[in-house]
């Protein structure tokens, strides 16, 4: 396999005929920052459109050992072509090209003039109405594939999921704090045996691009929301897009502690919005072998949200921008909700509210 970067990657595209000499020689390539598991590449073309090469590596850049098999590229594009036959146009990238032996695709290339969610937020920037627009994206993205047998059948295999999710996540932090293992085992079975629908993996605020002045709006519109990031794609269990999208708000609403009203209101905004869309025949249990269980969904859905809170300072792939004593209610609230979960995602909200203005009160 040909390691792609900056500096090599305009010659592989004039080589292999994807970019003439011509405008190959007026082209230039750049790494863009983002996640730990891919190289991703956006080629400036002068006289074209810009377009994006994703590659995947074997070893991820973490500072735990973390490996998984590069041929979830392949799983990233089978999601990513599904997404666009039942998300409205432009709200993920259109594919253009892929190399089989060189484990990578081409997508067209967002916009320049766009933010990173994940910015906004560790900026202090609440966005109801972005919150609101997700929550139903998420939705109508589970409800158009539920119980969509081809789909089902097509992304079945977990295991990039697992080497991504559930082992570097759920069975790390298992093996840091004993007391936590049978939580976070009975999670990991919940989550095996329920097969529902599309589970992105990675619903997450840094793969929510904010896109503002695109040509085609009028002055005042409303910014364009694009998602990038499909790897962990698979047909499952909703439960987990909502638990890890959720812990991704609830983390920033500890960062920005003394707002907690804020940011936990931003949080039901979302909440809201994904049941208001009549998802919750959706949520309902269904295990491989067909048969729908009484599993309460709110209750697993809180226990993923606990469970990615604490991956997120106890696994593999940890954030920075947390203190310490932010860590440890963290740990503290985790633990407690894995150990005997709320029976809703709203008395989580709660919950978490209530201990913050008692830590900013002290």
């Amino acid at each position: 396999m040909i390691e792609l970067d900056a500096d090599n990657l305009i010659d592989y595209l004039r080589q292999t005929g994807r970019l003439s000499d011509i405008v190959a020689a007026t082209s230039h390539a750049e790494v863009l920052s983002g996640g730990v598991s891919n190289v991703v590449l956006r080629v400036s073309v002068l006289s074209g459109q810009d377009f994006v090469v994703k590659q995947s590596r074997a070893q991820l850049r973490t500072a735990a050992a973390w490996f998984s098999q590069p041929e979830r590229i392949w799983r990233e594009r089978d999601v990513l072509d599904t997404l666009q036959h039942c998300t409205p146009p432009g709200l993920v990238p259109k594919l253009l090209f892929e190399d089989r032996d060189n484990f990578l695709f081409a997508m067209e290339a967002i916009a320049r003039q766009h933010v990173v969610w994940k910015s906004c937020l560790l900026n202090g920037e609440t966005d109801h109405a972005i919150a609101r627009r997700l929550g139903e994206v998420l939705a109508t993205i589970h409800t158009r594939t539920s119980n969509d047998a081809e789909l089902r059948e097509r992304l079945a295999d977990r295991t990039i999921f697992d080497e991504l999710r559930l082992d570097p996540f759920y069975r790390f932090v298992a093996q840091r704090h004993p007391e936590l293992r049978p939580a976070l085992e009975r999670l990991i079975d919940e989550t095996s045996a329920t097969v529902v629908c599309l589970v992105l993996g990675d619903f997450s605020p840094k793969n929510i691009l904010i896109v503002h002045g695109e040509n085609e709006r009028g002055a005042g519109a409303e910014p364009r929301i694009a998602l990038v990031d499909f790897e962990t794609g698979h047909f499952g269990d909703p439960a987990f897009d909502l638990g890890f999208f959720l812990s991704h708000l609830l983390l920033k609403t500890i960062k920005h502690a003394a707002r907690a009203d804020e940011f936990v209101e931003m949080a039901r905004t979302f909440w809201s919005a994904y049941c208001g869309t009549g998802i919750q025949p959706v949520l309902a249990s269904e295990t491989s072998s067909g048969q729908v269980e009484n599993l309460p969904h709110e209750r697993r859905i809180v226990s993923h949200l606990a469970a990615c809170m604490r991956a997120r300072v106890d696994g593999k792939s940890t954030v920075d921008y947390l203190t310490s004593e932010a860590q440890a209610l963290v740990r503290e609230v985790t633990r407690d909700w894995l150990l005997s979960p709320p029976d809703r995602v709203e008395a989580a909200f709660d919950d978490l509210r209530i201990r913050l203005k008692a830590a900013c009160s002290c």
